[in-house]
Protein backbone atom coordinates (compact mmCIF):
# COMPACT_ATOMS: atom_id res chain seq x y z
CA UNK A 1 0.00 0.00 0.00
CA UNK A 2 1.26 3.59 -0.83
CA UNK A 3 1.65 6.35 1.85
CA UNK A 4 -2.06 8.25 2.35
CA UNK A 5 -1.87 11.60 0.18
CA UNK A 6 -1.79 14.35 1.33
CA UNK A 7 -1.37 17.99 0.80
CA UNK A 8 2.30 19.78 -1.02
CA UNK A 9 2.89 21.71 2.87
CA UNK A 10 2.43 18.32 4.78
CA UNK A 11 4.73 16.43 2.12
CA UNK A 12 7.38 18.71 2.22
CA UNK A 13 7.02 18.86 6.06
CA UNK A 14 6.89 15.11 6.41
CA UNK A 15 10.04 14.37 3.85
CA UNK A 16 11.87 17.16 5.86
CA UNK A 17 11.35 15.34 8.57
CA UNK A 18 12.44 12.20 7.51
CA UNK A 19 16.00 13.46 6.21
CA UNK A 20 16.49 14.22 9.53
CA UNK A 21 15.44 11.45 11.31
CA UNK A 22 17.66 9.31 8.49
CA UNK A 23 20.77 11.60 9.41
CA UNK A 24 20.26 10.84 12.61
CA UNK A 25 19.63 7.15 12.55
CA UNK A 26 21.76 6.31 9.53
CA UNK A 27 18.77 4.95 7.48
CA UNK A 28 18.54 4.62 3.85
CA UNK A 29 17.08 7.86 1.58
CA UNK A 30 16.23 8.58 -1.86
CA UNK A 31 16.42 12.03 -2.84
CA UNK A 32 14.90 14.06 -5.89
CA UNK A 33 17.21 16.94 -7.12
CA UNK A 34 17.80 19.71 -9.87
CA UNK A 35 20.55 21.18 -11.34
CA UNK A 36 23.03 23.65 -9.70
CA UNK A 37 21.26 26.43 -11.47
CA UNK A 38 18.61 25.65 -9.40
CA UNK A 39 15.75 28.07 -11.94
CA UNK A 40 12.28 27.48 -11.24
CA UNK A 41 12.20 24.66 -13.98
CA UNK A 42 14.47 22.63 -11.38
CA UNK A 43 13.13 23.28 -8.25
CA UNK A 44 9.83 22.86 -9.23
CA UNK A 45 9.96 19.92 -10.79
CA UNK A 46 12.01 17.90 -8.13
CA UNK A 47 8.85 18.71 -5.62
CA UNK A 48 6.33 17.34 -8.20
CA UNK A 49 8.82 14.42 -9.30
CA UNK A 50 9.21 13.40 -5.67
CA UNK A 51 5.43 14.21 -4.71
CA UNK A 52 4.80 11.74 -7.52
CA UNK A 53 6.76 8.71 -6.64
CA UNK A 54 5.59 9.04 -3.24
CA UNK A 55 2.25 9.06 -3.12
CA UNK A 56 1.90 6.81 -6.93
CA UNK A 57 0.13 3.23 -6.40
CA UNK A 58 2.96 1.75 -7.87
CA UNK A 59 5.00 2.99 -4.76
CA UNK A 60 4.96 -0.61 -3.44
CA UNK A 61 8.55 0.03 -1.18
CA UNK A 62 7.19 2.72 0.77
CA UNK A 63 9.95 4.84 -0.42
CA UNK A 64 9.56 8.23 0.66
CA UNK A 65 11.38 10.50 -1.81
CA UNK A 66 12.81 13.95 -1.10
CA UNK A 67 13.11 16.98 -3.05
CA UNK A 68 16.38 18.60 -2.62
CA UNK A 69 16.30 22.52 -3.83
CA UNK A 70 20.39 22.72 -5.21
CA UNK A 71 21.11 25.62 -3.48
CA UNK A 72 21.59 27.12 0.12
CA UNK A 73 18.79 28.72 2.01
CA UNK A 74 19.82 31.88 2.00
CA UNK A 75 20.07 31.68 -2.19
CA UNK A 76 16.70 30.75 -2.64
CA UNK A 77 16.12 34.69 -1.93
CA UNK A 78 17.33 35.18 -5.20
CA UNK A 79 14.55 33.37 -6.60
CA UNK A 80 11.58 36.03 -6.57
CA UNK A 81 9.91 33.90 -9.42
CA UNK A 82 9.09 31.47 -6.80
CA UNK A 83 6.89 33.29 -4.94
CA UNK A 84 3.75 33.32 -6.90
CA UNK A 85 4.18 29.80 -8.25
CA UNK A 86 4.58 29.20 -4.23
CA UNK A 87 1.84 30.92 -3.25
CA UNK A 88 -0.91 29.43 -5.66
CA UNK A 89 0.42 25.85 -4.23
CA UNK A 90 0.10 26.97 -1.01
CA UNK A 91 3.82 26.80 -0.05
CA UNK A 92 6.17 29.31 1.27
CA UNK A 93 9.76 29.57 0.69
CA UNK A 94 10.59 28.07 4.17
CA UNK A 95 9.18 24.65 3.22
CA UNK A 96 11.55 24.06 1.04
CA UNK A 97 14.26 21.64 1.77
CA UNK A 98 17.66 23.13 0.76
CA UNK A 99 20.99 22.20 0.68
CA UNK A 100 21.60 23.40 4.60
CA UNK A 101 19.61 20.17 5.42
CA UNK A 102 21.89 18.11 4.06
CA UNK A 103 23.96 17.70 7.11
CA UNK A 104 27.15 15.94 7.50
CA UNK A 105 26.66 12.61 8.66
CA UNK A 106 24.57 11.10 5.69
CA UNK A 107 26.73 8.48 4.08
CA UNK A 108 26.87 8.41 0.69
CA UNK A 109 26.44 4.29 0.74
CA UNK A 110 22.66 5.42 2.68
CA UNK A 111 21.62 7.55 -0.71
CA UNK A 112 20.14 7.28 -3.99
CA UNK A 113 19.39 10.31 -6.17
CA UNK A 114 17.33 10.88 -9.04
CA UNK A 115 18.14 13.98 -11.60
CA UNK A 116 15.41 16.12 -12.57
CA UNK A 117 17.07 18.86 -15.58
CA UNK A 118 20.54 17.50 -16.00
CA UNK A 119 21.55 14.24 -16.46
CA UNK A 120 24.56 14.06 -13.99
CA UNK A 121 25.05 15.57 -10.52
CA UNK A 122 27.91 18.44 -10.76
CA UNK A 123 29.41 20.16 -7.86
CA UNK A 124 29.82 19.21 -4.40
CA UNK A 125 27.22 16.78 -4.39
CA UNK A 126 28.56 15.16 -7.61
CA UNK A 127 31.90 14.09 -5.54
CA UNK A 128 30.26 12.81 -2.87
CA UNK A 129 27.11 10.94 -4.40
CA UNK A 130 27.56 11.10 -8.19
CA UNK A 131 27.82 7.53 -7.97
CA UNK A 132 24.42 6.78 -6.54
CA UNK A 133 22.43 8.22 -9.52
CA UNK A 134 19.55 6.17 -9.86
CA UNK A 135 17.68 7.49 -12.73
CA UNK A 136 17.24 10.76 -14.43
CA UNK A 137 14.45 12.69 -15.92
CA UNK A 138 15.52 15.70 -18.27
CA UNK A 139 15.27 17.49 -21.79
CA UNK A 140 18.87 16.85 -23.47
CA UNK A 141 19.73 13.58 -24.43
CA UNK A 142 21.13 10.95 -21.61
CA UNK A 143 24.65 10.98 -23.08
CA UNK A 144 25.47 7.46 -21.25
CA UNK A 145 26.06 9.14 -17.80
CA UNK A 146 23.30 7.10 -16.25
CA UNK A 147 24.43 3.74 -17.52
CA UNK A 148 22.89 1.09 -16.36
CA UNK A 149 20.06 2.57 -14.40
CA UNK A 150 16.67 3.73 -14.14
CA UNK A 151 16.27 6.38 -17.18
CA UNK A 152 12.83 8.27 -17.38
CA UNK A 153 12.16 9.09 -21.48
CA UNK A 154 13.01 12.71 -22.51
CA UNK A 155 9.17 14.15 -23.38
CA UNK A 156 9.11 16.92 -20.84
CA UNK A 157 9.73 16.66 -17.34
CA UNK A 158 6.09 17.36 -16.53
CA UNK A 159 4.59 14.51 -19.02
CA UNK A 160 4.80 11.91 -15.99
CA UNK A 161 1.75 13.77 -13.75
CA UNK A 162 -0.61 13.25 -17.02
CA UNK A 163 0.74 9.15 -16.84
CA UNK A 164 0.16 8.66 -12.72
CA UNK A 165 -3.00 10.94 -13.37
CA UNK A 166 -5.08 12.51 -10.88
CA UNK A 167 -6.41 10.51 -7.75
CA UNK A 168 -9.88 12.06 -8.69
CA UNK A 169 -11.27 11.78 -5.11
CA UNK A 170 -13.46 15.37 -4.38
CA UNK A 171 -11.11 15.34 -1.09
CA UNK A 172 -8.04 15.62 -3.24
CA UNK A 173 -8.82 18.11 -6.41
CA UNK A 174 -7.63 21.39 -4.05
CA UNK A 175 -4.19 19.07 -3.77
CA UNK A 176 -4.56 18.40 -7.57
CA UNK A 177 -4.84 21.77 -8.03
CA UNK A 178 -1.53 23.05 -5.73
CA UNK A 179 0.99 20.64 -7.60
CA UNK A 180 -0.62 22.07 -11.35
CA UNK A 181 0.33 25.56 -10.17
CA UNK A 182 3.79 24.44 -9.03
CA UNK A 183 3.56 22.21 -12.59
CA UNK A 184 2.82 24.76 -14.64
CA UNK A 185 4.69 27.39 -13.77
CA UNK A 186 7.87 26.39 -15.22
CA UNK A 187 6.39 24.79 -18.69
CA UNK A 188 5.17 28.53 -19.24
CA UNK A 189 7.93 30.62 -18.25
CA UNK A 190 10.19 27.50 -20.69
CA UNK A 191 7.87 27.84 -23.22
CA UNK A 192 6.79 31.83 -23.37
CA UNK A 193 3.61 31.00 -22.46
CA UNK A 194 3.64 28.10 -25.26
CA UNK A 195 4.02 30.66 -27.94
CA UNK A 196 8.31 30.02 -28.59
CA UNK A 197 8.30 27.95 -31.72
CA UNK A 198 11.30 26.49 -30.84
CA UNK A 199 10.86 25.28 -27.11
CA UNK A 200 7.28 24.37 -27.56
CA UNK A 201 6.69 20.66 -28.49
CA UNK A 202 3.45 18.81 -28.56
CA UNK A 203 3.84 17.28 -25.14
CA UNK A 204 4.09 20.46 -23.41
CA UNK A 205 0.94 22.01 -25.14
CA UNK A 206 -0.86 18.11 -23.87
CA UNK A 207 0.32 19.01 -20.53
CA UNK A 208 -0.55 22.65 -19.80
CA UNK A 209 -4.32 21.54 -20.64
CA UNK A 210 -4.07 18.30 -18.51
CA UNK A 211 -2.73 20.69 -16.04
CA UNK A 212 -5.47 23.38 -16.36
CA UNK A 213 -8.11 20.81 -16.42
CA UNK A 214 -6.85 20.04 -12.38
CA UNK A 215 -7.18 23.93 -11.49
CA UNK A 216 -10.80 24.26 -13.23
CA UNK A 217 -11.87 21.15 -11.54
CA UNK A 218 -10.61 22.56 -7.99
CA UNK A 219 -13.14 23.73 -5.63
CA UNK A 220 -12.75 27.03 -5.93
CA UNK A 221 -11.18 30.12 -3.66
CA UNK A 222 -12.14 33.20 -5.25
CA UNK A 223 -14.32 34.75 -7.70
CA UNK A 224 -11.66 35.02 -10.30
CA UNK A 225 -11.27 32.14 -12.62
CA UNK A 226 -8.52 30.57 -13.73
CA UNK A 227 -6.44 33.06 -16.10
CA UNK A 228 -3.12 31.37 -17.96
CA UNK A 229 -1.75 34.86 -19.43
CA UNK A 230 -2.35 36.43 -16.09
CA UNK A 231 -0.39 33.52 -14.44
CA UNK A 232 2.60 33.68 -16.94
CA UNK A 233 2.37 37.52 -16.08
CA UNK A 234 3.08 37.51 -12.48
CA UNK A 235 6.14 34.97 -12.86
CA UNK A 236 7.42 36.65 -15.44
CA UNK A 237 7.50 40.09 -13.93
CA UNK A 238 8.99 38.57 -10.57
CA UNK A 239 11.51 36.99 -12.29
CA UNK A 240 12.84 39.99 -14.07
CA UNK A 241 12.53 42.18 -10.69
CA UNK A 242 16.47 42.13 -9.91
CA UNK A 243 16.61 45.95 -9.58
CA UNK A 244 17.27 45.66 -6.03
CA UNK A 245 20.37 42.73 -6.39
CA UNK A 246 23.94 43.52 -6.56
CA UNK A 247 25.46 42.80 -9.36
CA UNK A 248 27.41 39.91 -7.93
CA UNK A 249 23.64 38.54 -6.53
CA UNK A 250 22.79 38.41 -10.23
CA UNK A 251 25.73 36.71 -11.45
CA UNK A 252 24.90 33.81 -8.91
CA UNK A 253 21.33 34.23 -9.35
CA UNK A 254 21.36 31.53 -12.68
CA UNK A 255 24.69 30.25 -12.76
CA UNK A 256 26.01 26.80 -13.95
CA UNK A 257 29.41 25.55 -14.16
CA UNK A 258 31.17 22.88 -15.98
CA UNK A 259 34.83 21.05 -16.59
CA UNK A 260 35.26 21.36 -20.78
CA UNK A 261 38.62 19.81 -21.75
CA UNK A 262 40.34 20.56 -18.36
CA UNK A 263 39.26 23.92 -18.52
CA UNK A 264 36.39 25.55 -15.49
CA UNK A 265 33.38 26.81 -17.54
CA UNK A 266 30.70 29.27 -16.13
CA UNK A 267 27.82 31.10 -17.35
CA UNK A 268 24.95 33.38 -16.16
CA UNK A 269 21.96 33.92 -17.21
CA UNK A 270 20.68 36.74 -16.74
CA UNK A 271 17.17 38.40 -17.58
CA UNK A 272 18.15 41.50 -18.32
CA UNK A 273 20.77 43.10 -21.53
CA UNK A 274 24.47 43.92 -20.75
CA UNK A 275 23.40 47.54 -20.62
CA UNK A 276 21.73 47.06 -16.73
CA UNK A 277 24.33 45.34 -15.52
CA UNK A 278 26.52 47.93 -16.64
CA UNK A 279 24.40 50.82 -14.47
CA UNK A 280 24.47 48.87 -11.87
CA UNK A 281 28.32 49.25 -10.87
CA UNK A 282 28.55 52.36 -13.06
CA UNK A 283 31.51 51.40 -15.69
CA UNK A 284 33.07 48.64 -17.84
CA UNK A 285 35.74 48.95 -15.18
CA UNK A 286 33.78 47.88 -12.51
CA UNK A 287 31.91 45.45 -13.81
CA UNK A 288 35.16 43.57 -15.16
CA UNK A 289 36.32 44.04 -11.48
CA UNK A 290 33.38 42.13 -10.38
CA UNK A 291 33.23 39.81 -13.20
CA UNK A 292 36.83 39.07 -12.85
CA UNK A 293 36.19 38.47 -9.05
CA UNK A 294 33.26 36.10 -9.44
CA UNK A 295 35.40 34.39 -11.69
CA UNK A 296 38.14 33.83 -9.34
CA UNK A 297 35.51 33.28 -6.54
CA UNK A 298 34.52 29.88 -9.03
CA UNK A 299 38.03 28.80 -10.09
CA UNK A 300 37.09 30.05 -13.72
CA UNK A 301 39.34 29.66 -16.87
CA UNK A 302 36.51 31.11 -18.83
CA UNK A 303 33.10 33.55 -17.55
CA UNK A 304 30.51 34.38 -19.53
CA UNK A 305 27.13 36.24 -19.11
CA UNK A 306 24.47 35.49 -21.53
CA UNK A 307 21.13 37.99 -21.42
CA UNK A 308 18.28 37.95 -22.75
CA UNK A 309 15.97 40.91 -22.79
CA UNK A 310 12.60 42.57 -24.78
CA UNK A 311 13.51 45.95 -26.01
CA UNK A 312 9.99 47.76 -27.26
CA UNK A 313 8.83 44.19 -27.96
CA UNK A 314 12.12 42.93 -29.82
CA UNK A 315 13.92 39.65 -28.52
CA UNK A 316 17.48 40.15 -27.69
CA UNK A 317 20.12 38.13 -26.81
CA UNK A 318 23.49 38.81 -25.90
CA UNK A 319 27.09 36.84 -24.50
CA UNK A 320 29.75 38.30 -23.15
CA UNK A 321 32.71 35.82 -22.48
CA UNK A 322 35.98 36.75 -20.39
CA UNK A 323 38.61 34.73 -20.06
CA UNK A 324 40.57 34.40 -17.11
CA UNK A 325 44.01 32.82 -17.00
CA UNK A 326 46.35 31.50 -19.96
CA UNK A 327 43.89 28.65 -20.85
CA UNK A 328 41.33 30.87 -20.87
CA UNK A 329 43.21 33.36 -22.90
CA UNK A 330 43.87 30.64 -25.61
CA UNK A 331 40.72 29.47 -26.02
CA UNK A 332 39.20 33.00 -26.61
CA UNK A 333 41.85 34.16 -29.26
CA UNK A 334 41.01 30.74 -31.35
CA UNK A 335 36.97 31.46 -30.86
CA UNK A 336 37.94 35.04 -31.78
CA UNK A 337 40.02 33.71 -34.94
CA UNK A 338 37.66 30.83 -35.85
CA UNK A 339 34.02 32.35 -35.56
CA UNK A 340 34.41 35.97 -34.52
CA UNK A 341 33.50 37.77 -38.14
CA UNK A 342 30.71 34.87 -38.24
CA UNK A 343 29.21 35.89 -35.09
CA UNK A 344 29.75 39.46 -34.77
CA UNK A 345 32.14 39.54 -31.95
CA UNK A 346 33.14 43.01 -30.33
CA UNK A 347 34.90 44.55 -27.42
CA UNK A 348 33.15 45.24 -24.10
CA UNK A 349 30.88 48.62 -25.31
CA UNK A 350 31.00 47.91 -28.63
CA UNK A 351 34.41 48.26 -29.89
CA UNK A 352 37.20 46.20 -30.77
CA UNK A 353 37.81 43.14 -28.35
CA UNK A 354 41.14 44.48 -27.12
CA UNK A 355 41.74 41.74 -24.19
CA UNK A 356 40.07 38.83 -23.43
Amino acid sequence: MPFPRTSLSSFLSSAKNALNVAIKNGEKVTFVVGNESADLDSICSAVVLAYLRTYSPRNRTKALYIPLSNLPRADLGLRPELNPVLERAKLRVGDLISLDDLREGLKAEDTKWILVDHNALQGELGKVYGERVRGCIDHHDEEGKVPNKELCEAEGEMRIIEKSGSWGEEDTRSWDAELAYLALGPILIDTNNLQSKDKTRESDIDAVHFLESLIEKAPKISETPWNRDQYFSLITTAKEDIGQMSLRDILRKDYKQWNERGMNLGISSVVRDITFLLSKVGSNEKFLKVLGEWGGEKKLDICAVMTTSHKDGVFKRELLVWALGEKGVECLKRFKRDGGEKLGVEGLGGGATGSE
